[in-house]
C-alpha cells in the first residue's frame, strides 16, 4: 500500500515539473526572453486532469490565478488562462 502512495508522489512531482514546464515554454513563446516586469498572462492547452496540478502551482505560489477558458474542449484537453508574477520568474 506505502509503494502505490510514493509512486502516486512521484507521478504528481512529475506533472508538477511537466506543468510548470509547459507554462515556462509559453511565457517565452509569447515574450521572448524579455518578460515584462508585474503579471504575465499566457494561454496553455493542458489535459483537464492538470486541474489540480494547476492548484498546486497556486498554492506554492508560482503563478498568481488560473482560471479555464470556457469555450475550448477538444478530447480532454482544456485552454487555461495563466497570471504569472514576472518578477518571481
Amino acid at each position: 500500500m506505502k509503494k502505490k502512495s510514493i509512486k502516486s508522489n512521484a507521478d504528481q512531482a512529475k506533472q508538477f515539473r511537466d506543468t510548470w514546464r509547459t507554462i515556462e515554454d509559453a511565457i517565452i513563446a509569447e515574450h521572448s526572453f524579455l518578460l515584462p516586469s508585474g503579471e504575465i498572462n499566457v494561454t496553455v492547452t493542458l489535459p483537464w486532469t492538470r486541474e489540480s496540478v494547476l492548484g498546486l502551482l497556486k498554492r506554492s505560489g508560482k503563478i498568481i490565478s488560473w482560471e479555464q477558458q470556457k469555450e475550448f474542449y477538444e478530447g480532454n484537453m482544456r485552454q487555461y488562462r495563466v497570471t504569472v508574477d514576472g518578477d518571481k520568474i
